[in-house]
């Protein structure tokens, strides 16, 4: 892909998680990106097109990501460790670059537009909460394993109730309106399970 397109996209994405896709018309495109309509029209038929391609493009890097994340851990508490170090590092719960872990509270108006103009998108969210989950299962069996988590744990319940708590984020933050609570109440979730499966 040439930078003019990439930049179009990524630009387009982060100014769609920031307004929703709707509200982001083809002028603020061109101030962003600092183009003009005939440069647009040269690289995407329409605005749709663009979303359809940054989501695409998110999802690939954050798939990328996460199965790079996941080689690297070798037991549980190191999950949870890093999953609680990911939650704190998202500057300021913004998303200022398209290559930024954007938390599920900035993207979930997004998506919702997205499912509408892109039912595609729906196989696309479901493929990668296999894809983590089957990850997650295979950490779970290394620790039950490696007896640092008890052999009586269902392993698909664990992962799904692991993979839940950091969803549950946006609850806390919808009612709280405070990032430092929802943290610190992820983080105790965590905490508490990991010591309700952990061996002695």
């Amino acid at each position: 892909m040439n930078g003019t397109r990439d930049t179009i996209i990524e630009t387009a994405f982060l100014l769609f998680l920031k307004k929703g896709y709707k509200a982001v018309t083809l002028t603020d495109l061109e101030r962003a990106v600092g183009m003009t309509r005939g440069t647009f029209y040269y690289h995407f038929l329409n605005k749709e097109e663009v979303l359809k391609e940054g989501v695409t493009r998110y999802y690939r890097m954050l798939n990328c990501r996460r199965a790079e994340e996941i080689g690297r851990v070798h037991s549980l508490r190191e999950f949870i460790d890093l999953t609680i170090h990911n939650l704190l590092e998202i500057e300021n719960y913004g998303a200022k670059r398209f290559d930024s872990d954007i938390p599920e509270i900035l993207c979930l108006s997004l998506m919702v537009e997205v499912i509408s103009l892109y039912p595609e998108f729906k196989q696309m969210v479901s493929n990668t909460k296999s894809s983590w989950m089957s990850k997650l299962e295979g950490v779970i069996l290394e620790a039950k394993k490696n007896k640092e988590i008890r052999d009586d744990v269902d392993t698909s319940i664990l992962a799904k109730n692991l993979l839940n708590i950091s969803i549950g984020l946006i609850h806390y933050v919808v009612m709280h309106q405070d990032i430092a609570y929802a943290l610190s109440s992820v983080r105790y979730q965590y905490e508490q399970l990991y010591s309700l499966v952990k061996v002695g």
